[in-house]
């Protein structure tokens, strides 16, 4: 893995991740202004939908390689954010699944997992900063 300086690092992942997430914006107005629930074929809203989910997927791609290119500080303190952010995502989605295997809650929306993650894997990564721990 090559190490980048601070700066060019955040400009590799800057090219990256904003025209990812405009990409993005660009599809789900596009995708919401195309697909309708009633007459579009599956095909259609299939298309869409891996579509809209392709950028995401870059972000990631993104965010995981601007992590390996930067210090050993900086990189461990993101990964285990990333790891704590996905632990907790992982153990909601078992939460909410067994709640509904026992029928306790009806469906949920898997959608939101996917920004509970990002949620999480910021909250975790704030943490140390916040409460004066390092790493």
């Amino acid at each position: 893995m090559a190490q980048y300086g601070f700066n060019a690092a955040r400009k590799r992942y800057h090219r990256v991740f904003w025209p990812a997430m405009a990409i993005y914006v660009v599809i789900v107005l596009g995708g919401a202004w195309i697909v309708d629930k009633e007459t579009s074929p599956a095909w259609l809203a299939a298309t869409v939908a891996v579509m809209t989910a392709l950028p995401v997927c870059l972000t990631l791609w993104a965010m995981v390689r601007w992590m390996s290119e930067t210090d050993e500080y900086t990189r461990i303190k993101h990964l285990k954010g990333f790891a704590r952010g996905a632990a907790i995502t992982i153990g909601a989605i078992f939460v909410v699944g067994f709640l509904q295997l026992f029928e306790v809650i009806g469906n949920f929306e898997v959608f939101w997992f996917g920004p509970g993650f990002f949620f999480a894997y910021g909250l975790s990564t704030c943490w140390s900063n916040w409460f004066g721990t390092t790493v």
